[in-house]
């Protein structure tokens, strides 16, 4: 019997030694080198298995494989940064006692070599697809989705699909996604106050410079400096996935609720932001289908004399991001604007997609569990009747976004023979 397990995890070896984190516009991509490389090397395994392949200027790549109705299979091959002092392994791939590391192992360079290697193994089996099957791999999905932006400018894009960028069983619900950013006046002692790299991710890192001499902290995350009749401080938290702001430990919050001792102001600010769950501005939500809103303060920056913040919502199906925005405008007291946002998703879970990639999950698992929701956004919102499809599994610990993003070979091996299996059974 084929089998290209073995093939799929060195090629994923393989693309995971390219760093994508967006960079430097240049001639091959507008997301930088990496990119270009990573879309190229892709490409070309498909090519290479009888795939009829395009390279859109880097900004994404399609590989197409059968004819008729077409399936969509999309995912993205950038990822976001890291720092490699916080890992124990390497960020750019290293294997070690049957585990996995690597950017992007799980997010999402992984999963989609999975399911290109899934088809492939299935033509190598001698099975004929009966759909044509169109991969879209993007390079700009972490910062923008620009990618997608520019294949809907050129071409049509597939009804049906999946995006393996998320969880198993399926997800046949996406919450909506707002980015948001606000000014606040600057405290009057406050001098300084920066941190955050990204709005979906919680901040790791904080830096403020308060013009005053304060009391040193317990609080082990920071660490404070006393100098010229000013306070210096540094804050380290715990980066996560801005969906799951549960997971992380928000460096930006150990800032404020210190200085929220001494300063009256600050303490007011505390108030508004250091609530993953929306309540400091009045936006705890929740409704039936899609579960309660998510709150994430990912960016905070010192302008003359303002603060900035970009926060990352999630927030229920039956809202609105107009609403979510007019409620940050006025906890604030000054006008909140929509830098980015994803509207909902939400497919029925009797639907025959849904059906259909739950029973693969189950053939594989012999575990027969409902359709779930998540707070992440997936490619799938860009297709008019599209679920997320893995990779994380329940009860795994999700390391998306994380130091030492890593996953099993075993669950990897697992993964793969369930997007054979789904694959398989919807297109061939």
């Amino acid at each position: 019997m084929v089998n290209c397990f073995d093939e799929m995890l060195k090629s994923t070896m393989d693309i995971i030694a390219i760093d994508t984190v967006q960079d430097t516009p240049c001639k091959e991509s507008p997301f930088g080198k990496g990119v270009a490389s990573c879309i190229e090397k892709v490409l070309n395994i498909a090519k290479e298995n009888g795939f009829v392949v395009h390279n859109e200027e880097g900004y994404y790549g399609t590989a197409i494989i059968g004819e008729g109705e077409e399936f969509g299979i999309l995912g993205h091959l950038d990822t976001v940064p890291y720092e490699k002092k916080d890992w124990t392994h390497s960020p750019l791939g290293e294997i070690d006692n049957g585990i996995i590391y690597g950017r992007g192992i799980l997010d999402d360079k992984g999963p989609m070599m999975a399911c290109l290697y899934a088809v492939i193994q299935l033509l190598r089996e001698g099975y004929t697809p009966k759909k044509k099957i169109k991969f879209i791999f993007g390079g700009n999905e972490e910062s923008g989705w620009k990618c997608i932006e520019r294949y809907n400018q050129l071409e049509k894009m597939p009804d049906t699909g999946i995006s393996p960028d998320a969880d198993f069983p399926v997800i046949n619900c996406e919450k909506g996604i707002s980015e948001i950013k606000v000014k606040y006046p600057l405290p009057k002692k406050l001098l300084y106050l920066n941190g955050g790299t990204r709005s979906n991710i919680v901040m790791d890192h904080c830096q403020a410079i308060y013009d005053d001499v304060l009391s040193f902290s317990n609080d082990s995350n920071l660490t404070i400096k006393i100098e010229n009749g000013k306070t210096y401080i540094s804050s380290i938290g715990k980066p996560a996935h801005g969906s799951l702001p549960s997971l992380g430990d928000n460096a930006l919050w150990h800032i404020l609720k210190y200085l929220a001792q001494f300063d009256s102001d600050i303490n007011k600010l505390t108030a508004l932001i250091c609530h993953i769950d929306g309540s400091g501005v009045d936006l705890k939500l929740s409704d039936n289908v899609s579960g309660p809103l998510s709150f994430n303060t990912g960016v905070v920056k010192t302008i003359e004399n303002q603060l900035e913040f970009t926060f990352d919502i999630r927030f229920p199906i039956s809202y609105t991001k107009e609403f979510i925005r007019d409620k940050v405008s006025e906890a604030f007291k000054s006008s909140a604007h929509i830098s980015h946002f994803h509207d909902p998703l939400y497919v029925d879970k009797n639907d025959n997609l849904v059906v259909s990639l739950c029973a693969a999950y189950a053939r594989v698992t012999n575990e027969n569990l409902e359709p779930i929701t998540i707070g992440g956004g997936t490619y799938a919102r860009a297709l008019k009747h599209g679920v997320a499809f893995g990779p994380i599994f329940p009860n795994q610990e999700s390391t998306i976004h994380q130091a030492n993003e890593r996953e099993s070979i075993k669950d990897f091996k697992k993964m793969y023979d369930i997007y054979y299996e789904a694959i398989k059974n919807i297109c061939f």
